[in-house]
């Protein structure tokens, strides 16, 4: 199952993936106020769609003064995460500043071709300010100091992976390699 499936909204999809985000960090219920704060929402607005993802199975609501929501084995699926692997933390800059998040997955499309190498790259976070034409470089990555720099040629789903027009990938990874 995935969100395709569930065919969530984006506003549906931005606040699930904030609650998975937050519930990761801390392994405890999320208050709604939290994640409105994460997708720029209003309170009422996050509860309103929490109704929605509780009905879909996504989320369970947790009563008493440290409640909040917490997502449910299903929406780690739907958002095809594995609920008990921990992402990695690579560097990723945009325009030459850092982001701070956390790649799930970087797969590396048609990389026989001679002119045309692609990489796609999943974030556990929604890069809000991406926009298509963006140099980005990813990496190292831990296991094999791989870096991958390119521009965002597609911006897929709600803005938590994109397709990047590889220019340079180096592994290991070295200073001159930027």
């Amino acid at each position: 199952m995935d969100s395709n499936t569930l065919d969530l909204s984006p506003p549906h999809q931005n606040t699930l993936t904030a609650l998975v985000n937050e519930y990761s960090k801390s392994d405890s219920p999320v208050k709604s106020a939290r994640i409105a704060e994460q997708v720029n929402r209003t309170e009422g607005s996050v509860k309103n769609q929490m109704r929605k993802l509780s009905a879909l199975g996504l989320v369970d609501s947790v009563p008493g003064p440290r409640g909040g929501y917490e997502p449910t084995e299903t929406a780690f699926h739907a958002l095809e995460r594995d609920q008990d692997a921990d992402g990695e933390k690579v560097v990723v800059a945009q325009n030459y500043d850092r982001v701070d998040v956390t790649v799930d997955e970087i797969t590396l499309t048609n990389v026989h071709h001679p002119t045309d190498c692609r990489a796609r790259v999943h974030f556990q976070d929604i890069l809000e300010e991406i926009e298509i034409g963006d140099a980005l470089a990813v990496g190292p990555t831990p296991e094999f100091d791989l870096v991958v720099v390119g521009e965002v040629a597609e911006i897929l789903g709600t803005g938590d992976e994109v397709i990047l027009e590889i220019g340079k990938m180096e592994a290991p990874f070295t200073d001159d390699a930027l």
